[in-house]
């Protein structure tokens, strides 16, 4: 899920061609952290302490699977 506010109601008109790349919740963290590993920083704090929350809640607020043209089951 991330980059999920790109698809924020206010954005996606904007938007000529939307993909939603649909992995789960754990899975995207995972890699995020993995990513912030990679380059050396460490945000394991932000990852639990708020980027999980604000995804979960922007996903039951907007829907965005919803708004895209195309959607790609992801490993």
């Amino acid at each position: 899920m991330d980059l999920i506010g790109l698809f924020h109601p206010e954005a996606v008109g904007a938007l000529d061609l939307t993909v939603w790349c649909d992995v789960d919740l754990a899975t995207a963290q995972r890699r995020g952290m993995r990513r912030d590993s990679a380059l050396g920083r460490d945000h394991s704090s932000l990852w639990n302490e708020v980027w999980v929350s604000n995804e979960r809640d922007f996903d039951e607020r907007f829907g965005p699977a919803s708004a895209a043209e195309i959607r790609i089951p992801m490993p």
